[in-house]
């Protein structure tokens, strides 16, 4: 009989691991889904990059990111 509660037991945690690993991924997406409406929404004086300065990759992330951070998400 305990070795049947067990069986039943771990049925059910891997179910829950499943729908825990599910729901991070859903949450993972409606991330990913807010930054591109963020990043579509800024204005096009934002998006603009001058050709006569050119900035190095992790710079622009990181001056996207400072401007999502200061408008909130």
């Amino acid at each position: 009989m305990e070795t049947t509660k067990k069986k039943e037991l771990s049925s059910e945690i891997e179910l829950l691991k499943k729908m825990r690993d599910r729901a991070v991924s859903i949450e993972e997406q409606k991330k990913r889904k807010v930054w591109v409406e963020k990043l579509i929404s800024l204005p096009e004086s934002t998006r603009d990059v001058s050709h006569n300065v050119v900035f190095d990759t992790p710079e622009i992330f990181k001056a996207i990111a400072e401007k999502i951070c200061e408008e909130g998400v």
